[in-house]
């Protein structure tokens, strides 16, 4: 079973992690994504245990517990290829476009408000 758990402090580290978890051994996986800008760690981990068994008696005993001085959201992780499909996305149209389930979403245009020329032409701003 694979576990979700949220509210890390930057501050903790992975053997405490780890040592967290040691009741609910063996562990098949841990994975705690860094951040790309910062290199520390993003604030959640992913853990994957043996069986379904020990991953919820994991969630019943560690969510909510206190360590760094936060309490920690421990779940089921979902996985995102499997779960619900994204919102559409949306985009300028003058006549709409379908979204999801065969709607069709209208997104109004930003009015051109620029002041026309002699030729009935509108005029480009230009930089300073």
């Amino acid at each position: 079973m694979k576990l979700f758990i949220g509210n890390l402090s930057y501050d903790t580290t992975e053997v405490e992690l780890l040592d967290m978890l040691a009741d609910y051994q063996p562990i098949l996986d841990f994975h705690r994504p860094l951040d790309r800008e910062t290199g520390r760690p993003r604030g959640f981990a992913f853990v994957t245990l043996e069986n379904r068994e020990k991953g919820e008696a994991a969630v019943a005993k560690l969510n909510g517990f206190d360590i760094g001085g936060r309490k920690l959201h421990v779940n089921e992780a979902e996985d995102r290829r499997a779960g619900a499909p994204r919102p559409p996305r949306r985009r300028e149209s003058d006549d709409g476009e379908e979204g999801e389930g065969g709607e069709v979403m209208h997104v109004q245009k930003k009015p051109d408000d620029r002041p026309v020329d002699k030729n009935g032409n509108r005029v480009r701003y230009k930089g300073i």
